[in-house]
């Protein structure tokens, strides 16, 4: 099993939102960011993690009210801009600039080079 730390930002509506890290693969090693799906947690990578953690950084963040996140009071906050807002914070947090996107149903959605977000880089591609 791939060893992680739970780790914890916060996002623009300031909660407290969680993340798993798994940072084993050393300071250059590309970063897989890992997305579930409305429903699902971090622990859907773990898999994934266990194959990968030794060659990639695997960042798994939790949506807001799920998992270790803190639930929104507004509801109207949940929402796939919130959630790609949410992304570009935690990722603006660890200093990272470049990922490999990985996500699973709505998870797939919300990162930031989908077509819920302006575009950020060349080349970015949604199925």
């Amino acid at each position: 099993m791939a060893q992680y730390e739970d780790c914890f930002f916060t996002n623009p509506d300031g909660l407290k939102q969680h993340y798993r890290d798994y940072n084993n693969a050393g300071a250059d090693a590309p970063v897989v960011l890992c997305m579930p799906g409305l429903t699902r947690n971090p622990k859907d990578f773990a898999d994934i993690a266990d194959h990968l953690a030794d060659r990639c950084r695997i960042i798994a963040i939790a949506n807001r009210g799920r998992g270790k996140s803190d639930y929104d009071p507004e509801p109207s906050r949940y929402m796939p801009l919130t959630y790609v807002s949410d992304v570009m914070a935690l990722l603006k947090h660890l200093g990272i600039s470049q990922v490999i996107a990985l996500g699973t149903s709505l998870g797939a959605d919300d990162h930031p080079y989908s077509g819920h977000a302006p575009r950020h880089a060349e080349g970015s591609h949604h199925q």
